[in-house]
């Protein structure tokens, strides 16, 4: 009997979220969900960002205006990134798609089923868990700042500086309904983040494996001697099927990301910038010096696991015919070798994923960390 393989439940976090950003509404009772998304997505994707940014306006201090800097630019980027992939949302029907074609295509080779699921599958699973811990445990320490500088400072702040239609120093109840919607507020384009900042990473790193797996298949193809030339022809020409869908799964990727990864390599180095700025100069309390540092961790991590996969991608694209020339071509017949010369001239050019100006690659972290490093150095000489 043959094994089941479900490759696209390792993205049933991201569903779930979609489902409750309402990003993907149910087969029943869709009325009420779009009421349900256009209520949330205007208070908090649109309305968050729009009350940090008043809140940095008015704000009157040089510490205000540095502490905010960098949350209000993060929030108004992760709407702008929930938005790129709602707009593009119908591209992840075709990568799925092409995932399930995939698993129906190994339903009968135990041997590679077993590799994606101890070699390719684990690390998809990481990147998911490694992120939504790190963000679970940002909100926790920004709840935590505002609780000790309320309980041991006696200094009520809200978590960052924002806009409100009434004075919350007037009372305790205005404050409170304030920092509600700010923790509220913060939680939701968190789960917004976790989404959007795993979407590129996870992807590119199931396409690394299932490219490699493809390098692999090719390799051994004509070495068993059981087989016709007829038969390693069939396979051939079943791996070239692989690959061409495996491009389109990195294109269908590149169309969805390759907007927002531009901005967030760019904004991600002067993030970076601003937040080692704050600790250095403004931090006194341990809460506010973890808070932080968890944040800057967060935008660290919002560009590596990306690149890194990204590259991955792109060493593993170029060793196609290299794994082609490994297979034992030459003892096969005249139309095996039309074939492979064939997917030979596609696989010589160099395959990548691009956002706009960058290609999504180690090089690209290694920029935006000196454009960092960079203006870092600038600030703190101008200080």
């Amino acid at each position: 009997m043959s094994e089941q393989l479900d490759t696209k439940s390792l993205f049933k976090t991201h569903f779930v979220a979609w489902r409750i950003l309402g990003m993907l509404p149910p087969k029943k009772h869709r009325t009420i969900y779009w009421i349900y998304s256009a209520f949330f997505n205007l208070t908090i994707t649109i309305g968050y960002p729009l009350h940090l940014i008043v809140g940095l306006i008015t704000s009157t201090t040089v510490y205000e205006t540095v502490q905010n800097i960098a949350i209000n630019f993060t929030c108004a980027f992760c709407a702008m990134k929930t938005i790129a992939i709602w707009w593009r949302f119908k591209n992840t029907d075709v990568m799925f798609e092409i995932i399930q074609r995939q698993d129906e295509r190994l339903s009968s080779k135990k041997e590679e089923i077993s590799y994606l699921r101890a070699v390719v599958h684990p690390p998809v699973r990481r990147i998911i868990l490694a992120f939504t811990i790190l963000c679970s445990v940002i909100t926790v320490s920004g709840e935590m700042t505002v609780l000790f500088s309320g309980l041991v400072l006696g200094s009520w702040n809200l978590m960052h500086k924002g806009w409100f239609p009434f004075d919350i120093d007037a009372n305790s109840r205005n404050y409170t309904y304030a920092h509600l919607y700010q923790i509220f507020g913060l939680s939701y384009m968190i789960l917004q983040n976790v989404v959007n900042d795993t979407f590129a990473a996870s992807h590119l790193c199931l396409l690394h494996g299932q490219v490699r797996m493809l390098n692999v298949r090719l390799a051994k193809i004509g070495h068993n001697p059981e087989k016709r030339c007829e038969e390693n022809n069939q396979e051939l020409l079943e791996c070239i099927k692989v690959h061409k869908d495996l491009l389109e799964y990195r294109r269908q990727l590149e169309e969805i990301i390759s907007l927002y990864m531009f901005f967030q390599i760019l904004v991600g180095a002067f993030n970076m910038c601003i937040i080692l700025v704050f600790m250095i100069l403004f931090v006194k309390d341990v809460f506010t010096f973890i808070y932080y540092s968890l944040y800057f961790v967060a935008i660290v991590f919002e560009l590596l696991p990306s690149c890194y996969y990204g590259t991955l991608v792109e060493d593993e694209f170029q060793n196609v015919a290299y794994a082609l020339f490994s297979s034992n071509w030459s003892e096969q017949n005249l139309e095996f070798k039309k074939n492979l010369r064939i997917i030979a001239q596609y696989s010589s050019q160099r395959v990548y994923v691009t956002a706009w100006l960058f290609r999504v690659n180690n090089n690209a972290f290694i920029t935006a960390c000196q454009n960092a490093y960079a203006l870092f150095a600038l600030v703190m000489k101008m200080k």
